[in-house]
């Protein structure tokens, strides 16, 4: 095990010593009920049993993701921490006016583990039933209706740019830190729109405390085929995807990666696993280290200019 640098230590059992694996901890850089929240709590269990290892999640919130992403840059690279990455933690990077960290310097890739559309929801109290509908709205209220995200740099926020871009618009951003406190206030009318994650929207579209219009993807999701897509609806070409994945430290040994990518791909392939995330409007996937860093590089040159 330490030929492998996996850190191991003696626990007394009856009559003897054994040697057991330290503890990994997964940290999340957003709040609970944000994606990467709820991904983490999926995953965890079969994660930590693939690993034969205890997986703690420890929420580090704050600074856009940012204080979550200096820890994990900051960590031991022995394998025992991890961080949930999302598009906040990477493409967030090019919105520091300081430089904090570089997403694709200081961090490993480790795995991507699943895709999930964003929706288009609309508080109840604007009235609209439509993307086309919200568009004009928006082009009648130029700078007035306000668009909510957790974070600047995450999908949600890029999702609005990306709107407002292509529609022709200006709805502004407002960023929350607590995902519940924005839901609140787009169910008490005090936001008109979010663009965030099918698993937290869905279950309060079906109760009746918001409206989706529409999903981010170019293709509806099998969890909402009701719901069409804002490519279908108003903007051909419009797509926009939310990618979740694992990093660690970036000199964390090429053997613990690779270890640890194979009990990614052992937990995503549980039916557990899988059945959760498709149940909550997830794609689940498993690229290898390399895939996921260019996928990395590929969104950053993306969204870069």
């Amino acid at each position: 095990l330490e030929d492998q640098h996996v850190q191991v230590r003696p626990v007394l059992d009856g009559q003897q010593v054994v040697y057991v694996l330290e503890d990994l901890h997964l940290l999340v850089g957003f709040s609970e009920g944000s994606a990467s929240d709820i991904v983490a709590q999926m995953i965890s269990p079969a994660l930590g049993k693939a690993l034969n290892q205890t997986v703690r999640i420890e929420r580090i919130p704050g600074e856009n993701g940012a204080l979550c992403a200096e820890r994990v840059a900051r960590a031991a690279p022995d394998g025992r921490t991890l961080a949930i990455a999302i598009q906040a933690n990477i493409i967030g990077s090019l919105l520091q006016a300081k430089k904090r960290y570089d997403p694709l310097v200081d961090f490993a890739p480790v795995a991507l583990f699943a895709r999930s559309p964003l929706v288009l929801a609309v508080s109840n109290a604007l009235g609209v039933t439509s993307v086309a509908d919200l568009i004009a709205l928006a082009r009648s209220r130029p700078g007035q209706l306000t668009y909510a995200a957790s974070a600047l740099g995450g999908a949600p926020h890029l999702a609005g740019v990306l709107f407002n871009l292509m529609a022709g618009i200006d709805m502004r951003l407002r960023v929350y830190a607590e995902t519940h406190a924005l839901y609140t206030d787009l169910a008490e009318g005090r936001i008109a729109a979010t663009f965030n994650n099918i698993m937290s929207a869905l279950p309060l579209a079906r109760a009746g405390k918001l409206r989706m219009l529409a999903v981010t993807a170019v293709a509806r999701s099998p969890k909402a085929p009701e719901v069409c897509t804002i490519d279908e609806a108003a903007l051909p070409g419009y797509e926009i995807m939310n990618s979740i994945g694992l990093v660690a430290p970036a000199a964390t040994p090429a053997s613990i990666i690779a270890r640890i990518n194979a009990a990614v791909a052992q937990a995503v392939s549980t039916q557990e696993v899988r059945l959760s995330l498709l149940a909550s409007g997830m794609e689940p996937v498993v690229a290898s280290p390399g895939a996921f860093a260019a996928h990395l590089h590929a969104e950053m040159e993306r969204w870069r200019k």
